[in-house]
């Protein structure tokens, strides 16, 4: 049974999407179209976190000027949204009524601050894009527990398919090396550090950044398994973190391949012999 858009916003009413450009992609949201007015002030800014509640927005701003939008906390604003899904002829421009609940400088920089709005209501053009984007990301979360463990071997082939650009690097704490990518599942990375690399030991937390054509990101996770090569390299298994990016492009290349002409071709018929 189709759920319906009370039920929707119900479900993911306390949900909140990172404005990463994966959400940025599915969503159509020109970034760099979004405003907020506070009295005669429009300033241009970039939303950082949504909800159907409110959203978390960056602007750069002076100390004078963050010292002057302070004034305005507890107040009312708009807030101007542009956005253009993949199946859209043209741009939906999106207002919302909001209160201002603060403003702040991001911390380590001084110079970027924090606008927290909260929605006096959501608009219903916004609640449908976040609650299609919140399904979406709900559908991938399954997906990813189904593709666990389905090693995708790294090729010419796979890698062309999935968009792959062959380039892939590993960070422990503050070092941070290329390896080689040779095998991916939505919650496996198995790839080679180089001779000169440091030695990776079981559980060691890792950031893995892939570099795809669609999207470049950054996975977490751990050393599950290491193999010291007899040529110094090390072969290793770790086990990663859900990434809306990474699944969404294995069940691309998954989708494809099961229409591929290869998956079409018949069995070769047995020879009936037996030994």
């Amino acid at each position: 049974m189709q759920q319906t858009q009370e039920t929707i916003n119900i479900q993911f009413q306390n949900e909140s999407a990172s404005i990463n450009p994966f959400a940025q992609a599915r969503m159509g949201l020109k970034a760099g179209l979004t405003l907020i007015k506070l009295d005669t002030f429009n300033i241009v800014c970039v939303p950082y976190r949504l909800s159907m509640r409110g959203a978390i927005l960056i602007a750069s701003f002076s100390r004078e000027e963050l010292s002057l939008f302070q004034r305005y906390v507890n107040g009312l604003a708009g807030l101007t949204l542009v956005f253009q899904p993949a199946n859209s002829p043209t741009p939906l421009k999106i207002f919302a009524r909001c209160v201002l609940k603060s403003v702040s400088a991001m911390k380590g920089r001084e110079s970027i601050g924090l606008l927290d709005v909260e929605f006096k209501p959501c608009p219903p053009d916004l609640l449908t894009i976040l609650g299609d984007y919140f399904m979406l990301l709900e559908r991938l979360r399954v997906e990813y527990e189904d593709f666990k463990g389905k090693i995708i071997p790294i090729n010419a082939e796979t890698a062309r398919s999935m968009g792959f650009n062959n380039y892939t690097t590993v960070s422990i704490g503050t070092n941070q090396i290329k390896v080689a990518l040779f095998g991916l599942a939505s919650d496996t990375l198995d790839f080679l550090v180089p001779m000169n690399g440091p030695a990776l030991e079981h559980g060691t937390a890792i950031q893995a950044k892939l570099f795809f054509q669609s999207f470049q990101f950054a996975v977490l996770g751990s050393i599950q398994t290491n193999i010291r090569l007899q040529n110094g390299v090390q072969k290793v298994r770790a086990t990663i973190q859900f990434s809306s990016e990474l699944v969404s492009i294995i069940e691309s290349y998954r989708f494809a391949e099961r229409f591929s002409p290869k998956a079409a071709e018949p069995a070769a018929p047995s020879t009936g012999q037996s030994r």
